[in-house]
């Protein structure tokens, strides 16, 4: 009888440790896993905020532009900016045909497609008005000699965003710049780089 009794609770307790075991290896695991996914997520967050020149993505204006004539053929680009978006610099094309308008979103660091819209125009800029709006993409000088050039204007501050528009029929890069609250934009001619003007914001 007592020899019945000493082997179940020999058994019962070769149970427990082992559960026990298999728990700590699983916490152990759980742990290690833990420790991975925040190592990973730190590293996400240092690339996030490693990039903020917007000079420093590796997709080039030419290639966002081509990308988006493949996507939406016979139209013409009428806005062009990159900015950051949710950590992420992205580049955003807008254009038009004579009956409607297009939007591309692509990454610009590694050229995908993130999104692509179509919307009709209305009837005041359809029949090609909104087409007089065209960007003058010949001759363009490219993302990083324009932050270059206005990079002197806005000395020690970083360039955030930049974007490619129209004004008085002349295309022009408008850079913008920041550092501890201070902000300026410098607008230039996007073929020539002449410097246009220079604003100033504390």
């Amino acid at each position: 009888m007592n020899l019945k009794v000493i082997l179940a609770v020999s058994f019962a307790s070769l149970m427990l440790v082992g559960c026990g075991s298999n728990n700590g290896s699983k916490s152990s695991q759980d742990s290690a896993s833990s420790s991975t996914a925040s190592s990973s997520s730190s590293q996400s967050v240092k690339q996030t905020t490693a990039q903020k020149d917007v000079s420093q993505v590796k997709v080039s204006v030419g290639t966002a532009i081509k990308t988006y004539q493949k996507t939406f053929a016979n139209s013409e680009i009428t806005d062009l900016s990159v900015e950051q978006e949710l950590g992420q610099f992205r580049y955003e094309v807008e254009g038009a045909d004579d009956s409607r308008e297009y939007t591309l979103k692509l990454d610009a660091n590694t050229g995908k497609v993130i999104s692509k819209t179509s919307e009709r125009l209305d009837a005041d800029e359809a029949n090609g008005v909104k087409r007089q709006e065209a960007l003058d993409l010949n001759n363009l000088i490219g993302l990083t000699r324009a932050v270059n050039i206005a990079q002197p204007k806005a000395k020690g501050q970083t360039a955030t965003e930049a974007s490619l528009d129209k004004e008085s029929e002349q295309t022009h890069w408008e850079i913008q710049f920041e550092h501890q609250g201070q902000e300026t934009q410098v607008k230039l001619d996007a073929q020539s780089g002449r410097v246009i003007t220079v604003e100033n914001d504390d």
